[in-house]
């Protein structure tokens, strides 16, 4: 399966790009997530602690991606 992820803030500061396409074998959310710490292990504890949109609706790590779905990471926002 392909799909297209849209990185944000910190998350995107960390991989150096806005988005990618990312194929991989797996069927969820989170088969995408461990594919991404296992491509970028330094951003594992960021992609712990934020919000998925697949195709602008924010969805849990169980759900079934389809191929050339949108997946946006959406990092925690601190504010000060």
């Amino acid at each position: 399966m392909k799909v297209k992820v849209l990185y944000f803030s910190q998350v995107k500061d960390k991989v150096g790009k806005n988005e990618e396409e990312i194929e991989f074998e797996g069927k969820t959310l989170k088969d995408l997530v461990d594919v991404l710490v296992n491509k970028y292990p330094h951003i594992e504890d960021i992609l712990k602690r934020s919000m998925f949109a697949v195709n602008e609706s924010y969805e849990t790590m169980d759900y079934n991606l389809q191929d050339n779905d949108i997946i946006a990471i959406i990092p925690p926002v601190s504010g000060g």
